[in-house]
């Protein structure tokens, strides 16, 4: 008992040290990264690389940053995706309990992680009030560690952009560049290097290529470079000095461009990088809500210690907040270019092969009133321009695919000024010797346009796990369904302390209601009957209420009356709600409902049909012309009928 009264304090401590920030301004790095090592799902336990920073009741997004297994055949197939596994999952959670690296978490976990793919938990704060007044960023990637690269952020009342959040070039990394110098390396006119993967050091001379740019697949060990793309990675560019292809997200990336105008007795280029590949089928819907970074650029072959690498994806911002407002401040999360800070020009190839740019990123503006003036990004970056090479030009880079910004609400707000551009491919500069060449893309292609779009719904459990330790003066707290409801039964094993008993009852294991009081007339073996006679779980609780003053809980109990219910009623949001209301359902198999909403009175305001599909829906119901106050919306169904209480707002 004493146990869970401790957890119980720390969780409302944590929550008010998160909440108490209001007004709060903020700057720089607010978010803090963990490596998940091990997930225990019978447990609900989270084990990190350290918990350092860590509190009960602190707020966390765990997501997995890689996962997806790849074509790696010697053939165009290369990087195809064969499995999306567990890649871009990701959720919200609290902070239930720690034990040393331990993290135990509230809720039980809506999907599946494979820690060996690189699952990060990353720290979300929650403020009252808060106003962006320097640029917010997120620690840079580290895909050694597998973290960092994501701002997070949530406010209970409004979030103020004075600045910029800025996560560009913060996802995967572009490949890094590799001078083949010549020798031991050579290239020739007879050999044509087509391998779509290629090992450093290389099986000969001539066998070459850039590195591939990071996706969501891990590297294969020895097929990590060559014109073949990495998933959303960008393949590097072939000997001899062709260009590295874009990254990808939403958008795919461009291929990289060929080396031309050479004699037929030199060096030839023929096979640039592949771009990236789209993720727009693996994720960014509410059936599939998976999010990714923006890929990295494949390299541009070097020989001459002058290419360019593959630019770096843009990483991923969420914010949460009842209210958005901007002041003309940008929230980015774009691609970079390829930069070769040693070069004449450092966005220039000047005699090899260019970078691909990398992907734009993924913007979530979680929020269902966005005001003022705001800028959203989530781009492709440009491929590197490439110059000459004595008698010849070199292959330009592809550009980078655009991401994602994904908003909350059936339309998309006016005050947000999106832009999901592909970035454009390089061409031979301007300041190439051979003039026939110059503006030339030499085959390189640009990336193709992400994705704005409607209907966000943040992804969090229900379902509380928390373990509370049974209450001393209680010896068990059970219940069964009968025909009229519910009968519970609890035994005391001591009650000269106890004042009184209250019941507690929940359809979703969050939100809990007083259903009766019993007074302690002395009994140790006490009973209530529910006549809640629903379809679905039901979840009940006891509080013990002590003559000291003090109180206790007892486990939470559910009964499931029809467990194959073809639908459950997710969550209701904004509540309390304005003008709309966001009806989330999960459903098992297509049903047509009936969405009814009643006054307190039990008078009938609104009725309409809707039809769902298997997995995650999103309804809209209009709430313009009712008044403000307490409502109930019923949910019925061929074989299941439900209710749930909102408010409307002014």
């Amino acid at each position: 008992m004493k146990t869970f009264v401790l957890i119980g304090l720390l969780l409302l401590f944590g929550l008010v040290y998160w909440t108490a920030a209001s007004g709060q301004t903020i700057s720089g790095v607010i978010n803090s990264y963990y490596q998940v090592t091990a997930i225990n799902t019978v447990t609900n336990t989270i084990t990190v690389n350290s918990s350092s920073g860590l509190s009960i009741g602190m707020k966390v997004l765990i997501i997995e940053m890689k996962g997806a297994s790849i074509n790696n055949s010697n053939s165009s197939s290369f990087g195809n995706i064969s499995a999306i596994n567990d890649a871009g999952n990701y959720e919200f959670n609290y902070i239930c309990n720690i034990s040393g690296n331990d993290v135990m978490l509230q809720y039980q976990l809506l999907n599946s992680y494979d820690p060996t793919q690189q699952v990060q938990m990353v720290s979300v704060p929650v403020y009252g009030s808060v106003t962006i007044g320097g640029t917010v960023s997120s620690s840079a990637w580290d895909p050694v560690a597998g973290t960092g690269g994501i701002v997070v952020l949530e406010a209970t009342n409004s979030i103020t952009l004075n600045a910029d959040i800025d996560v560009s070039g913060q996802g995967f990394q572009g490949g890094a560049l590799m001078n083949y110098v010549i020798p031991p390396y050579n290239c020739s006119w007879a050999v044509n290097v087509s391998d779509y993967f290629l090992s450093v050091p290389t099986s000969d001379a001539f066998h070459s290529g850039g590195k591939k740019g990071e996706g969501v697949s891990a590297y294969i060990t020895n097929e990590d470079y060559g014109r073949g793309k990495q998933a959303n990675g960008g393949g590097g560019g072939n000997n001899n000095n062709t260009g590295g292809a874009g990254g990808a997200n939403y958008g795919a990336g461009g291929n990289g461009g060929q080396r031309t105008m050479e004699s037929a007795f030199q060096c030839h280029g023929t096979n640039p990088g592949v771009g990236g590949l789209s993720l727009s089928t693996y994720g960014y819907t509410i059936a599939q809500n998976r999010i990714f970074f923006g890929g990295g650029g494949g390299s541009g072959h070097e020989n001459n210690g002058v290419g360019t690498p593959g630019g770096n994806g843009g990483g991923i911002i969420i914010l949460t907040a009842p209210v958005i407002t901007g002041s003309g401040n940008s929230i980015l999360a774009n691609g970079t270019v390829p930069v070769n800070p040693t070069n004449t020009i450092p966005t220039v190839a000047d005699g090899d092969g260019g970078g691909g740019g990398g992907a734009g990123g993924t913007v979530i503006i979680n929020s269902p009133s966005v005001t003022g003036s705001i800028t959203a990004q989530a781009n492709g970056a440009n491929g590197s321009n490439s110059s000459n090479n004595v008698n010849d030009c070199t292959g330009p880079g592809g550009g980078g695919g655009a991401g994602v910004i994904w908003v909350q609400g059936a339309s998309f707000p006016p005050a947000i000024a999106a832009s999901v551009t592909g970035g454009s491919n390089g061409v031979v500069a301007a300041t190439s010797s051979i003039v026939a060449c110059r503006g030339s893309a030499n085959s390189a292609t640009p990336g193709a346009t992400g994705l704005t779009q409607t209907g966000y719904v943040a992804p969090m459990s229900t379902t509380s796990v928390c373990a509370v330790l049974p209450v001393s003066a209680l010896k068990y707290f059970k219940g069964q369904l009968t025909a009229d409801g519910a009968t519970l039964v609890w035994e005391m094993n001591e009650v000269s302390n106890v004042a009184s008993y209250e019941i507690e009852s929940s359809y979703d294991q969050v939100s809990f209601s007083i259903i009766a009081t019993v007074n302690n007339y002395g009994e140790k073996d006490l009973s209530f009957n529910d006549p809640q006679k629903l379809d679905g779980t039901i979840y009940y609780r006891l509080l013990l209420i002590f003559k000291d003053g003090s109180t206790s809980y007892s486990q939470v109990l559910s009964l499931t009356r029809n467990p194959d219910l073809p639908f459950t009623l997710v969550n209701l949001q904004p509540n309390p709600a304005k003008d709309n209301l966001s009806v989330i359902l999960f459903a098992k198999k297509t049903e047509e409902l009936d969405m009814i909403v009643y006054n307190a009175y039990g008078q009938r305001i609104t009725f309409s049909h809707h039809i769902s599909s298997i997995g995650y829906n999103q309804f809209i119901l209009t709430l313009g012309g009712m008044s403000t106050g307490t409502y109930f919306l019923m949910i019925r169904g061929k074989d299941l009928q439900l209710s749930k209480r909102f408010i409307k707002t002014q």
